[in-house]
C-alpha cells in the first residue's frame, strides 16, 4: 500500500512541475505579444485585408480577443515581415512612373532641338546690305528669342512637375501612419467597448443592469468592431493610394520607415524667403514668359496684319505685366499664411507635449491604483488610451508640420 502511495505522490509531483512549466512558457509568450504589439499591428492590417476574410468571421475574432490577441494571430499568418520603403524609394518610383513627369522630360528634349535649330538658322540667315549696314532676318531672330524662352520655361516646368509628384507621394506616404494610427486607436476603443460589455453582462446576470442598458453595452461594442473594419479598409486605401502612385500592384503592402520626427522648425525671415522664392517660382516665370513673348510680337510685329492690331499687341504686354503684379502679391501673400500656419501649429505642438505630460502622469497614478487594487482594469486601460491617443496626435501633428515646411520651401508643388 505504501508503494502505491509513493508512486501517487511522484506522479502528483511530476504533473504540478510539468504544470508550473507549461504556465512559465504561457508567460512568456504573453510578454513576448506584449513587446510585440506595436510593431505587429501593420502586419495584422495587412494580413486581414489580404485575406480577405467575412466581415462575420473577423468580428467573431475580435470579440473574443484584445487588440494584441487580433495583431498576434495574424502576424503568425503572414509569417514575413514587410518590405521596408523610405520616402525617397517612393518618391523615385513615383517620378519614374509618372506621366506628367516623362511628358514634361520630352517636352524639354524637343524645346532644345527647336532651340538648337533656331540657333543653326539663325547663323545661316539670309542679310542685306543697306544703307551701309547688315540688315538680318527678323524672322529667324524672332524665333531664336522665341525657341530660348520656350526651352528655359520647359526646364523650369519639368522641375516643377518633379516637385509635384515629390508632394503628392510625401503625403500619400504620410497618410498611411495616419491611417494606422487610426486602427490603434479604433483597436484600443474596441478592447475598452469589450470590456465594458463584459462589466455590463455580468451586472445583467445579478439583475443589478437593465437589459436596455445591457443591449447597449453589446450594441456599443459591435460598433467598435464595425469601426475597426472600416479603419482597415481605410488603411489599404491609403497604401493603395501611394501604390498607385509609384506604379506598384494594389495590395502591395510596404513596412514605411520614414515616420515624421518633430523638429522646431529653424527661425525664418519671411519677407525675405519671399523675395528669394519670387525668381524660383514657375508660376511666375511663365506670367514673366508671357511679358517677354507679348514685348516679342510687338518689337517683331507685322505691319500687314491689319488696322489696330498693333495698338492691340501693346496692350497685350500690359496686360502681361499686371498679371505678373498680381500673381507676386498673390504668391507673397499666400507665403505668409502659411508661415502662420506653421507658427500656429509649433503651438500646438507645445500644448500637446503639456497635456501629454498630464496624461502620463495620470496614467502612472492609474497603474499605483490598480496594483492596490483601488480600480478596475478598465479605468487602466483608458488611462492609457489617452496617452496613446495625443502621441499619435502629436505624430499626426509633426506629419503636417513636414508638409508645411517643404510647401514653405517649395510653394509651386502644392
Amino acid at each position: 500500500m505504501e508503494i502505491y502511495v509513493e508512486i501517487y505522490r511522484n506522479n502528483s509531483k511530476d504533473f504540478t512541475e510539468r504544470g508550473q512549466i507549461h504556465l512559465m512558457k504561457q508567460k512568456a509568450a504573453a510578454t513576448l505579444l506584449v513587446l510585440t504589439m506595436s510593431s505587429g499591428l501593420i502586419s495584422t492590417v495587412q494580413a486581414d485585408s489580404a485575406a480577405g476574410s467575412s466581415t462575420g468571421n473577423t468580428s467573431a475574432s475580435i470579440s473574443g480577443t484584445s487588440s494584441a490577441a487580433v495583431t498576434s494571430k495574424t502576424a503568425s499568418v503572414t509569417g514575413q515581415a514587410l518590405p521596408p520603403l523610405t520616402l525617397k524609394q517612393a518618391a523615385e518610383w513615383a517620378q519614374t512612373n509618372s506621366y506628367n513627369t516623362r511628358t514634361a522630360e520630352r517636352d524639354v528634349e524637343r524645346r532644345r532641338i527647336e532651340f538648337k535649330n533656331a540657333e543653326k538658322d539663325l547663323g545661316n540667315a539670309f542679310v542685306d546690305f543697306i544703307d551701309g549696314e547688315y540688315v538680318g532676318d527678323e524672322s529667324s531672330w524672332r524665333n531664336y528669342n522665341s525657341s530660348t524662352l520656350s526651352y528655359l520655361a520647359s526646364k523650369k516646368q519639368a522641375q516643377f512637375a518633379k516637385d509635384q509628384i515629390y508632394f503628392n507621394v510625401m503625403k500619400s506616404y504620410q497618410s498611411v501612419f495616419v491611417a494606422e494610427n487610426q486602427v490603434k486607436n479604433d483597436l484600443e476603443a474596441l478592447e475598452i467597448a469589450q470590456a465594458e460589455e463584459k462589466i455590463a453582462l455580468a451586472k445583467f446576470a445579478r439583475g443589478k443592469l437593465s437589459e436596455y442598458a445591457k443591449n447597449e453595452s453589446t450594441q456599443a461594442r459591435s460598433q467598435a468592431e464595425q469601426t475597426v473594419e472600416q479603419g482597415k479598409i481605410a488603411l489599404q486605401k491609403s497604401r493603395d493610394a501611394l501604390n498607385f502612385l509609384m506604379g506598384q500592384p494594389n495590395g502591395t503592402a510596404y513596412e514605411m520607415v520614414d515616420r515624421p520626427v518633430y523638429e522646431e522648425p529653424k527661425k525664418l525671415d519671411i519677407e525675405i524667403h519671399i523675395q528669394q522664392l519670387m525668381d524660383m517660382n514657375p508660376n511666375l516665370w511663365k506670367l514673366e514668359d508671357s511679358i517677354k513673348t507679348s514685348e516679342l510680337n510687338v518689337r517683331y510685329f507685322d505691319f500687314n496684319s491689319g488696322a489696330g492690331a498693333y495698338d492691340l499687341a501693346k496692350m497685350d504686354v500690359d496686360t502681361a505685366k499686371e498679371e505678373l503684379d498680381k500673381g507676386q502679391k498673390d504668391f507673397a501673400e499666400s507665403l505668409r499664411n502659411l508661415y502662420a500656419t506653421v507658427k500656429e501649429n509649433q503651438k500646438k505642438y507645445v500644448q500637446l507635449e503639456e497635456s501629454l505630460r498630464t496624461a502620463k502622469e495620470g496614467l502612472e497614478l492609474s497603474r499605483k491604483k490598480w496594483a492596490r487594487g483601488l480600480i478596475i482594469e478598465l479605468e487602466l486601460k483608458n488611462s492609457q488610451l489617452k496617452v496613446d491617443q495625443i502621441e499619435r496626435q502629436m505624430e499626426e501633428l509633426a506629419i503636417e508640420l513636414s508638409q508645411n515646411e517643404y510647401t514653405l520651401s517649395k510653394p509651386w508643388s502644392t
